[in-house]
Protein backbone atom coordinates (compact mmCIF):
# COMPACT_ATOMS: atom_id res chain seq x y z
CA UNK A 1 0.00 0.00 0.00
CA UNK A 2 1.44 3.45 -0.80
CA UNK A 3 0.85 6.35 -1.86
CA UNK A 4 -2.47 6.64 -0.48
CA UNK A 5 -2.18 10.76 -0.30
CA UNK A 6 -2.57 10.28 -4.16
CA UNK A 7 -5.90 8.36 -3.47
CA UNK A 8 -6.85 11.68 -1.62
CA UNK A 9 -9.67 12.75 -4.69
CA UNK A 10 -11.46 9.06 -4.73
CA UNK A 11 -10.70 8.64 -0.65
CA UNK A 12 -11.65 12.04 0.48
CA UNK A 13 -14.83 12.71 -1.64
CA UNK A 14 -15.82 8.86 0.30
CA UNK A 15 -15.25 9.76 3.91
CA UNK A 16 -16.93 13.24 3.23
CA UNK A 17 -20.26 11.21 1.78
CA UNK A 18 -19.77 9.47 5.32
CA UNK A 19 -23.62 9.89 6.35
CA UNK A 20 -24.75 8.89 3.17
CA UNK A 21 -22.39 5.81 3.29
CA UNK A 22 -24.23 5.29 7.28
CA UNK A 23 -28.33 5.40 5.53
CA UNK A 24 -26.89 3.14 3.16
CA UNK A 25 -25.35 0.79 5.32
CA UNK A 26 -28.80 0.75 6.84
CA UNK A 27 -30.83 0.05 4.19
CA UNK A 28 -28.64 -2.51 2.53
CA UNK A 29 -26.45 -4.39 4.88
CA UNK A 30 -23.33 -5.97 4.25
CA UNK A 31 -22.46 -6.54 0.49
CA UNK A 32 -21.11 -10.01 -0.44
CA UNK A 33 -22.68 -12.56 1.86
CA UNK A 34 -19.62 -15.07 3.42
CA UNK A 35 -19.75 -18.44 4.70
CA UNK A 36 -19.73 -17.58 8.78
CA UNK A 37 -16.78 -19.06 10.80
CA UNK A 38 -16.63 -19.22 14.68
CA UNK A 39 -13.62 -17.71 16.23
CA UNK A 40 -12.48 -20.80 17.71
CA UNK A 41 -12.79 -21.65 13.60
CA UNK A 42 -10.83 -18.41 12.33
CA UNK A 43 -8.10 -19.07 15.40
CA UNK A 44 -7.68 -22.84 13.94
CA UNK A 45 -7.22 -21.74 10.44
CA UNK A 46 -4.68 -18.90 10.88
CA UNK A 47 -3.05 -22.21 13.12
CA UNK A 48 -3.09 -23.79 10.09
CA UNK A 49 -1.85 -20.56 8.09
CA UNK A 50 0.99 -20.38 9.98
CA UNK A 51 2.59 -23.55 10.12
CA UNK A 52 2.14 -23.22 6.21
CA UNK A 53 3.87 -20.13 6.02
CA UNK A 54 6.77 -21.61 8.55
CA UNK A 55 6.79 -24.28 6.16
CA UNK A 56 7.05 -22.74 3.10
CA UNK A 57 10.14 -20.07 4.43
CA UNK A 58 11.95 -23.09 5.47
CA UNK A 59 11.58 -25.36 2.64
CA UNK A 60 12.52 -22.19 0.11
CA UNK A 61 15.68 -21.23 2.55
CA UNK A 62 16.77 -24.87 2.12
CA UNK A 63 16.21 -24.85 -1.73
CA UNK A 64 18.46 -21.71 -1.83
CA UNK A 65 21.37 -22.89 -0.07
CA UNK A 66 20.98 -26.27 -1.82
CA UNK A 67 21.05 -24.26 -5.60
CA UNK A 68 24.43 -22.11 -4.02
CA UNK A 69 25.63 -25.08 -2.44
CA UNK A 70 26.03 -26.57 -6.46
CA UNK A 71 27.07 -23.76 -7.61
CA UNK A 72 29.80 -23.12 -5.12
CA UNK A 73 30.70 -27.11 -6.08
CA UNK A 74 30.53 -25.68 -9.76
CA UNK A 75 33.47 -23.28 -8.66
CA UNK A 76 35.47 -25.56 -6.65
CA UNK A 77 36.02 -28.10 -9.66
CA UNK A 78 36.79 -24.77 -11.52
CA UNK A 79 34.35 -24.48 -13.47
CA UNK A 80 33.18 -21.23 -12.83
CA UNK A 81 35.45 -18.32 -12.53
CA UNK A 82 34.32 -16.85 -8.72
CA UNK A 83 32.49 -18.56 -5.77
CA UNK A 84 28.51 -17.58 -5.67
CA UNK A 85 27.22 -14.77 -4.37
CA UNK A 86 23.66 -14.79 -3.55
CA UNK A 87 21.65 -11.86 -5.44
CA UNK A 88 18.61 -10.80 -4.01
CA UNK A 89 16.09 -8.07 -5.05
CA UNK A 90 13.39 -6.43 -3.22
CA UNK A 91 11.26 -4.08 -4.87
CA UNK A 92 8.53 -1.92 -2.40
CA UNK A 93 5.38 -0.74 -3.39
CA UNK A 94 4.22 2.40 -4.91
CA UNK A 95 1.82 3.20 -7.15
CA UNK A 96 1.99 5.10 -10.16
CA UNK A 97 5.60 5.92 -8.63
CA UNK A 98 6.71 2.16 -9.76
CA UNK A 99 8.01 4.23 -12.69
CA UNK A 100 10.98 5.48 -11.12
CA UNK A 101 11.72 1.21 -10.44
CA UNK A 102 11.08 0.43 -13.67
CA UNK A 103 13.44 3.14 -15.30
CA UNK A 104 15.99 2.53 -12.66
CA UNK A 105 15.96 -1.31 -13.70
CA UNK A 106 16.43 -0.36 -17.82
CA UNK A 107 19.23 1.73 -16.46
CA UNK A 108 21.02 -0.27 -13.94
CA UNK A 109 21.34 -2.78 -17.00
CA UNK A 110 23.32 -0.16 -18.87
CA UNK A 111 25.89 -0.51 -15.51
CA UNK A 112 29.18 -2.70 -15.62
CA UNK A 113 31.83 -3.95 -13.19
CA UNK A 114 30.94 -4.94 -9.71
CA UNK A 115 27.59 -3.21 -9.09
CA UNK A 116 26.17 -4.40 -12.67
CA UNK A 117 22.87 -5.92 -12.68
CA UNK A 118 23.07 -9.39 -11.66
CA UNK A 119 20.93 -12.62 -12.15
CA UNK A 120 18.92 -12.01 -9.01
CA UNK A 121 18.60 -15.43 -7.28
CA UNK A 122 15.32 -14.43 -6.17
CA UNK A 123 13.32 -11.34 -6.46
CA UNK A 124 10.47 -9.86 -4.06
CA UNK A 125 7.40 -7.57 -4.96
CA UNK A 126 4.89 -5.68 -3.03
CA UNK A 127 2.02 -3.88 -4.63
CA UNK A 128 3.75 -1.94 -7.73
CA UNK A 129 7.01 -3.88 -7.30
CA UNK A 130 4.72 -6.76 -7.61
CA UNK A 131 3.42 -5.81 -11.03
CA UNK A 132 7.23 -4.63 -11.90
CA UNK A 133 8.78 -8.37 -10.04
CA UNK A 134 8.19 -10.84 -12.97
CA UNK A 135 10.31 -8.59 -15.57
CA UNK A 136 12.54 -8.02 -13.05
CA UNK A 137 12.96 -11.56 -12.58
CA UNK A 138 13.71 -11.93 -15.77
CA UNK A 139 15.69 -9.55 -16.51
CA UNK A 140 16.83 -9.16 -19.80
CA UNK A 141 16.50 -6.74 -22.20
CA UNK A 142 12.68 -7.19 -23.78
CA UNK A 143 11.44 -7.83 -20.23
CA UNK A 144 12.81 -4.38 -18.89
CA UNK A 145 11.22 -2.37 -21.77
CA UNK A 146 8.00 -3.96 -21.37
CA UNK A 147 7.65 -3.06 -18.05
CA UNK A 148 9.24 0.72 -18.37
CA UNK A 149 7.01 1.25 -21.63
CA UNK A 150 4.29 -0.08 -19.26
CA UNK A 151 5.06 2.90 -16.72
CA UNK A 152 5.48 5.09 -18.97
CA UNK A 153 2.17 5.01 -20.82
CA UNK A 154 -0.71 5.31 -18.53
CA UNK A 155 -3.62 4.82 -19.91
CA UNK A 156 -7.15 6.12 -18.37
CA UNK A 157 -8.96 3.23 -18.11
CA UNK A 158 -6.25 2.01 -15.57
CA UNK A 159 -8.44 3.29 -12.39
CA UNK A 160 -11.96 4.45 -13.17
CA UNK A 161 -14.40 5.31 -10.06
CA UNK A 162 -17.77 3.59 -9.79
CA UNK A 163 -19.56 6.54 -10.46
CA UNK A 164 -22.11 7.95 -9.67
CA UNK A 165 -22.69 5.57 -6.21
CA UNK A 166 -19.37 4.73 -5.45
CA UNK A 167 -19.33 5.04 -1.77
CA UNK A 168 -22.32 2.32 -1.75
CA UNK A 169 -21.12 -0.50 0.50
CA UNK A 170 -22.03 -2.94 -1.77
CA UNK A 171 -19.50 -2.06 -4.16
CA UNK A 172 -16.09 -4.00 -3.69
CA UNK A 173 -14.01 -0.46 -4.02
CA UNK A 174 -14.59 2.68 -4.94
CA UNK A 175 -12.68 2.38 -8.48
CA UNK A 176 -12.67 -0.27 -10.45
CA UNK A 177 -8.81 -1.25 -12.78
CA UNK A 178 -10.01 -2.57 -16.35
CA UNK A 179 -6.97 -0.93 -17.61
CA UNK A 180 -4.95 -2.32 -15.16
CA UNK A 181 -6.10 -6.10 -15.68
CA UNK A 182 -6.38 -5.55 -19.78
CA UNK A 183 -2.50 -4.62 -19.12
CA UNK A 184 -1.72 -7.80 -16.85
CA UNK A 185 -3.09 -9.81 -19.60
CA UNK A 186 -1.67 -8.46 -22.59
CA UNK A 187 1.73 -8.82 -20.45
CA UNK A 188 2.02 -11.40 -17.98
CA UNK A 189 0.71 -14.28 -20.49
CA UNK A 190 1.50 -17.87 -20.50
CA UNK A 191 4.81 -17.29 -22.72
CA UNK A 192 6.21 -14.96 -20.38
CA UNK A 193 5.00 -17.48 -17.21
CA UNK A 194 7.09 -20.40 -19.05
CA UNK A 195 10.17 -18.60 -18.54
CA UNK A 196 9.54 -17.33 -15.20
CA UNK A 197 8.37 -21.37 -14.35
CA UNK A 198 11.58 -22.21 -16.09
CA UNK A 199 13.68 -20.13 -14.21
CA UNK A 200 11.91 -20.97 -10.47
CA UNK A 201 12.74 -25.23 -11.71
CA UNK A 202 16.51 -23.62 -12.01
CA UNK A 203 16.50 -22.76 -8.72
CA UNK A 204 15.67 -19.45 -8.48
CA UNK A 205 12.70 -17.62 -6.58
CA UNK A 206 9.67 -15.03 -7.41
CA UNK A 207 8.01 -14.09 -4.24
CA UNK A 208 5.13 -11.20 -3.63
CA UNK A 209 3.71 -10.27 -0.32
CA UNK A 210 -0.05 -10.30 0.35
CA UNK A 211 -2.48 -9.41 3.43
CA UNK A 212 -4.82 -11.84 3.84
CA UNK A 213 -7.47 -9.85 5.04
CA UNK A 214 -9.81 -12.36 6.87
CA UNK A 215 -6.08 -13.77 8.76
CA UNK A 216 -5.07 -10.62 9.80
CA UNK A 217 -1.58 -11.00 8.19
CA UNK A 218 0.95 -11.36 5.55
CA UNK A 219 0.57 -14.50 2.88
CA UNK A 220 3.86 -14.60 0.67
CA UNK A 221 2.95 -16.14 -2.88
CA UNK A 222 6.00 -18.24 -4.43
CA UNK A 223 5.13 -16.81 -8.25
CA UNK A 224 7.36 -19.70 -10.02
CA UNK A 225 5.44 -22.12 -8.15
CA UNK A 226 2.56 -20.38 -9.48
CA UNK A 227 3.82 -20.17 -13.05
CA UNK A 228 4.55 -24.21 -13.41
CA UNK A 229 0.73 -24.69 -12.11
CA UNK A 230 -0.22 -21.97 -14.37
CA UNK A 231 1.62 -23.67 -17.28
CA UNK A 232 0.40 -27.44 -16.79
CA UNK A 233 -2.80 -26.12 -16.54
CA UNK A 234 -2.84 -23.35 -19.29
CA UNK A 235 -4.40 -20.82 -16.89
CA UNK A 236 -2.87 -17.66 -15.60
CA UNK A 237 -6.04 -16.06 -14.26
CA UNK A 238 -4.74 -17.06 -10.80
CA UNK A 239 -1.31 -15.55 -11.47
CA UNK A 240 -3.15 -12.13 -12.34
CA UNK A 241 -5.09 -12.19 -9.44
CA UNK A 242 -2.38 -12.60 -6.70
CA UNK A 243 -0.33 -10.19 -8.57
CA UNK A 244 -3.45 -7.63 -8.54
CA UNK A 245 -4.21 -8.47 -5.22
CA UNK A 246 -0.58 -7.50 -4.20
CA UNK A 247 -1.65 -3.97 -5.90
CA UNK A 248 -5.03 -3.48 -4.45
CA UNK A 249 -5.21 -0.55 -2.09
CA UNK A 250 -7.48 -1.01 0.14
CA UNK A 251 -10.93 0.70 -0.40
CA UNK A 252 -9.68 2.08 -3.28
CA UNK A 253 -9.03 -0.68 -5.45
CA UNK A 254 -10.89 -3.84 -5.45
CA UNK A 255 -10.10 -6.57 -3.18
CA UNK A 256 -9.31 -10.82 -5.02
CA UNK A 257 -10.51 -13.55 -3.43
CA UNK A 258 -7.96 -16.09 -3.29
CA UNK A 259 -8.74 -19.93 -2.09
CA UNK A 260 -11.71 -18.33 -0.15
CA UNK A 261 -9.68 -15.05 1.73
CA UNK A 262 -9.97 -12.37 1.03
CA UNK A 263 -6.40 -10.29 -0.24
CA UNK A 264 -5.46 -6.47 -0.67
CA UNK A 265 -2.04 -4.76 -0.81
CA UNK A 266 0.91 -6.59 0.67
CA UNK A 267 2.10 -3.00 1.68
CA UNK A 268 -0.62 -2.75 5.19
CA UNK A 269 1.80 -6.13 6.39
CA UNK A 270 4.89 -5.25 4.74
CA UNK A 271 6.08 -2.87 1.90
CA UNK A 272 9.20 -4.49 1.42
CA UNK A 273 9.76 -8.15 1.44
CA UNK A 274 13.01 -9.73 3.17
CA UNK A 275 12.67 -12.16 4.93
CA UNK A 276 11.88 -10.10 7.95
CA UNK A 277 9.91 -12.57 9.59
CA UNK A 278 12.08 -15.69 9.59
CA UNK A 279 13.74 -16.75 12.88
CA UNK A 280 17.80 -16.31 12.93
CA UNK A 281 18.73 -19.91 13.25
CA UNK A 282 16.23 -20.61 10.34
CA UNK A 283 18.03 -18.13 8.18
CA UNK A 284 20.17 -18.74 4.89
CA UNK A 285 23.48 -18.31 6.87
CA UNK A 286 22.47 -20.56 9.62
CA UNK A 287 21.63 -23.36 7.88
CA UNK A 288 24.99 -22.94 5.43
CA UNK A 289 27.25 -22.98 8.70
CA UNK A 290 25.06 -26.14 9.72
CA UNK A 291 25.37 -27.77 6.37
CA UNK A 292 29.06 -27.20 5.64
CA UNK A 293 30.63 -25.87 8.66
CA UNK A 294 34.24 -26.19 6.90
CA UNK A 295 33.17 -23.83 4.00
CA UNK A 296 32.49 -20.32 4.28
CA UNK A 297 29.47 -18.46 4.20
CA UNK A 298 28.51 -17.37 0.44
CA UNK A 299 28.67 -13.27 0.04
CA UNK A 300 24.89 -12.21 0.23
CA UNK A 301 23.67 -9.16 -1.66
CA UNK A 302 20.46 -7.20 -1.01
CA UNK A 303 19.29 -4.52 -3.43
CA UNK A 304 16.18 -2.55 -2.07
CA UNK A 305 14.36 -0.82 -4.60
CA UNK A 306 12.50 1.97 -2.83
CA UNK A 307 9.41 3.61 -5.11
CA UNK A 308 8.79 6.61 -3.38
CA UNK A 309 11.03 9.13 -0.84
CA UNK A 310 12.40 8.12 2.75
CA UNK A 311 10.88 11.15 3.65
CA UNK A 312 7.53 12.20 1.99
CA UNK A 313 7.72 16.01 0.51
CA UNK A 314 6.68 18.84 3.22
CA UNK A 315 3.07 19.99 2.78
CA UNK A 316 0.62 22.60 4.10
CA UNK A 317 -2.10 20.33 4.89
CA UNK A 318 -5.93 21.15 4.55
CA UNK A 319 -7.34 21.71 8.27
CA UNK A 320 -9.78 18.81 7.49
CA UNK A 321 -10.05 14.96 8.89
CA UNK A 322 -9.89 13.48 5.20
CA UNK A 323 -6.52 15.64 4.66
CA UNK A 324 -4.92 14.65 8.45
CA UNK A 325 -6.52 10.97 7.79
CA UNK A 326 -5.32 10.26 4.11
CA UNK A 327 -1.49 12.61 5.38
CA UNK A 328 -1.53 10.32 8.40
CA UNK A 329 -2.10 7.22 6.37
CA UNK A 330 1.45 7.67 3.84
CA UNK A 331 3.30 8.55 6.45
CA UNK A 332 2.48 5.55 8.78
CA UNK A 333 3.00 3.39 5.16
CA UNK A 334 6.09 4.98 4.78
CA UNK A 335 8.16 4.61 8.68
CA UNK A 336 6.81 1.08 8.58
CA UNK A 337 8.93 0.80 5.46
CA UNK A 338 12.10 2.76 6.96
CA UNK A 339 11.90 0.22 9.72
CA UNK A 340 12.28 -2.47 7.92
CA UNK A 341 15.08 -1.35 5.81
CA UNK A 342 16.59 -0.55 9.32
CA UNK A 343 15.62 -4.35 10.64
CA UNK A 344 17.23 -5.81 7.21
CA UNK A 345 20.40 -4.02 7.97
CA UNK A 346 20.27 -4.98 11.42
CA UNK A 347 20.08 -8.59 10.61
CA UNK A 348 22.91 -8.43 7.85
CA UNK A 349 25.06 -6.84 11.25
CA UNK A 350 23.76 -10.19 13.19
CA UNK A 351 25.12 -12.32 10.85
CA UNK A 352 28.19 -11.05 10.23
CA UNK A 353 28.62 -11.42 14.09
CA UNK A 354 27.19 -14.48 14.96
CA UNK A 355 27.95 -16.21 11.32
CA UNK A 356 30.92 -14.62 10.08
CA UNK A 357 28.36 -13.53 6.91
CA UNK A 358 29.01 -11.06 4.34
CA UNK A 359 26.49 -9.75 3.80
CA UNK A 360 25.63 -6.16 1.78
CA UNK A 361 22.40 -4.10 2.05
CA UNK A 362 22.15 -0.91 -1.04
CA UNK A 363 19.30 0.72 -1.16
CA UNK A 364 18.22 3.34 -3.54
CA UNK A 365 14.63 5.51 -3.35
CA UNK A 366 13.41 8.97 -5.18
CA UNK A 367 15.75 11.59 -3.72
CA UNK A 368 13.74 13.85 -1.40
CA UNK A 369 13.83 17.06 -3.19
CA UNK A 370 11.97 15.42 -5.82
CA UNK A 371 9.12 17.20 -7.01
CA UNK A 372 6.34 16.39 -9.21
CA UNK A 373 5.63 17.96 -12.32
CA UNK A 374 1.68 17.52 -11.58
CA UNK A 375 -0.45 16.78 -9.08
CA UNK A 376 -2.60 13.86 -9.55
CA UNK A 377 -2.58 9.56 -9.72
CA UNK A 378 -1.30 7.59 -12.59
CA UNK A 379 -0.23 11.43 -14.43
CA UNK A 380 1.37 10.85 -17.79
CA UNK A 381 4.39 13.86 -17.02
CA UNK A 382 4.57 12.57 -13.58
CA UNK A 383 5.33 9.05 -14.49
CA UNK A 384 7.79 9.75 -16.90
CA UNK A 385 9.45 12.30 -14.68
CA UNK A 386 9.89 9.40 -12.73
CA UNK A 387 11.12 6.32 -14.96
CA UNK A 388 13.41 9.32 -16.38
CA UNK A 389 14.84 10.15 -13.00
CA UNK A 390 14.99 6.11 -12.64
CA UNK A 391 16.93 5.66 -15.78
CA UNK A 392 19.69 8.11 -14.93
CA UNK A 393 19.97 7.28 -11.40
CA UNK A 394 20.36 3.53 -12.18
CA UNK A 395 22.94 4.38 -14.65
CA UNK A 396 25.22 5.44 -11.81
CA UNK A 397 26.18 3.16 -9.71
CA UNK A 398 27.02 5.78 -6.90
CA UNK A 399 22.90 6.41 -6.62
CA UNK A 400 23.07 3.38 -4.22
CA UNK A 401 23.35 3.93 -0.69
CA UNK A 402 25.22 1.64 1.79
CA UNK A 403 23.34 3.14 5.55
CA UNK A 404 20.69 2.67 6.97
CA UNK A 405 18.07 5.28 6.98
Amino acid sequence: MHRIAKMAGVVRSALVLGASLVLCLGLLGCAGHRPARTPAELLTLRQAHDADYTEQARTLIHRLVEHTKMRYDAYAAGHAAAPPTVELLVISGGGDWGAFGAGFLKGWSRVQGALALPQFDAVTGVSTGALIAPFAFLGDAQALDTIESLYRHPQPDWVKQRWPLYFLPANASFATVPGLEREMRARVDLALLRRVADASRAGRFLLVNTTDIDDGGMWVWDVGLEAQRAVESGNVDRVHRILLASAGIPGAFPFREIDGSLYVDGGVTGNILYGGRVREEQSFPALWVAAYPHLPVPTIRYWVLFNNQLRPLPQVTEPTWPAVVSRSLEMGTRAATITSMRHLFAQAAIARLMRGATIDVRIVAVPDDFVPPKPGTFDKDTMNALADLGEKMGAEASSWRTEAP
